[in-house]
């Protein structure tokens, strides 16, 4: 009830010094924590809780149809040369087209197959993500793709992001190669993009970038914030480019921003809204690491050594007891530590990590259920199909069934 005090409180604010979406952002806040939790569980803490959530619902049904007035977005043009198409064909739109569709990439069917949208979101952003499958006869090649040329109507900060394989970055103004992937993710500060595209053929491509106007970032974080951010990530000039690496639970924000089963204007505020906790994220962990620059302690490093040795780890998770005797941490000081580092508790992070991995395999395989179930260490299938509807808000089946609707 605090939680839905306090956006409610925020959003009368920011509507008052700020502007409307901004308050039907928070608004929604409030609404999908009521959706998620109360209503499911068919559960309110009195009268006053229900009116709130109704006050909630009511205030995005009367607000919804004015984000479809949304502003230009901050990219005034975009023009995409495919690399990789036999023609070298190319597909070039204005500030008005910024919201695409599914739309196939033009790859040859001898390297693959691929495809990518691209969504205007109400606070002024744009988000793209991207998929490409390679066939094994280019495994290990490096493959230009794209050349992209887009022009901006003000500085943006631009981050992109793989959750999985390799992406090669050529920015023609600068002369620079720029080599991301999983663990790492590239920023850049700038006001035209001229760059080439080349992707890793060793492993599939799941990419997501993220646009944002310096006036937007300035709005939502406050001018001098915003600067300690740009700063931080090392890209303050405008024309500048930096690879930093990110903890893997940040990234997993921005790569979950999209939901396929949410579409239309709610679509956009879900995603919106995912957004800006990736950003309270990113600026948090950054901005933080500037402010408190303290030598990691032997505490951490065997935290961060036993984080690693986790994610790599398949089946069942070993208790705290065990993993307290095998990396020497008495078990309070384990789990007080692994949640000041990461946020959550060791079980609940390692928990989210794993479903997100089976949220990817399901859409891109065939992989029994059980098979992976087992391999994420449920003792019974329906013990994951609960996890993974406690997490996404739906099941297993219905992403898999949708996926191979969608192929």
């Amino acid at each position: 009830m605090a939680f839905a005090k306090a956006a409610i409180l925020s959003s009368s604010s920011l509507y008052s010094t700020l502007n409307n979406d901004l308050c039907i952002i928070s608004c929604f806040f409030v609404y999908r924590k009521y959706t998620i939790t109360q209503i499911k569980k068919r559960r309110f803490y009195g009268i006053g809780d229900f009116l709130l959530y109704l006050c909630c619902l009511l205030f995005l049904i009367g607000h919804v149809i004015p984000v479809t007035r949304m502003k230009s977005t901050t990219i005034a043009s975009s023009r995409f040369t495919w690399s990789s198409s036999p023609d070298n064909s190319s597909m070039a739109f204005d500030y008005a087209e910024q919201d695409m569709p599914l739309t196939q990439h033009k790859m040859p069917e001898q390297i693959g197959e691929g495809w990518w949208q691209s969504i205007h979101l109400p606070l002024n952003m744009v988000i793209r993500r991207g998929m490409a499958h390679f066939r094994p006869e280019v495994s290990g090649k490096l493959l230009p793709v794209a050349t992209i040329e887009e022009h901006f109507f003000e500085p943006v900060l631009c981050v992109q992001s793989t959750i999985k394989g390799r992406v090669v970055l050529l920015d023609h103004k600068l002369g620079n190669d720029f080599i991301f992937g999983h663990e790492n993710c590239l920023f850049e500060h700038i006001d035209v993009r001229e760059s080439l595209v080349r992707l890793d053929a060793s492993d599939d491509i799941e990419m997501t970038t993220l646009v944002i106007g310096d006036s937007v970032l300035n709005q939502l974080l406050g001018t001098e914030y915003a600067q300690a951010l740009l700063a931080a990530l090392k890209v303050t000039s405008i024309s500048s480019i930096a690879v930093n690496k990110v903890p893997h639970n940040i990234n997993r924000l921005l790569h979950s921003c999209i939901s396929d089963h949410l579409t239309g204007h709610i679509g956009k505020l879900h995603i919106q809204a995912n957004v800006l906790d990736y950003l309270c994220a990113l600026s948090q962990y950054f901005t933080g690491t500037i402010e408190n620059q303290k030598p990691e302690s032997d505490l951490q490093t065997r935290i961060h050594q036993m984080h690693d040795d986790l994610l790599q780890l398949e089946g069942k998770v070993p208790s705290l007891n065990e993993l307290a005797v095998k990396y020497e941490i008495p078990g309070r000081k384990l789990k007080e530590g692994f949640t000041a580092i990461y946020g959550k508790s060791l079980f609940s992070y390692i928990s989210e990590l794993r479903l997100d991995e089976a949220h990817a395999t399901l859409k891109e395989s065939d992989i029994p259920m059980k098979t992976i179930a087992k391999n994420l260490g449920y003792s019974h299938v329906n013990h994951f199909i609960t996890a993974f509807g406690k997490q996404f808000g739906y099941s297993p089946g219905s992403l898999r069934k949708k996926s191979k609707q969608n192929v």
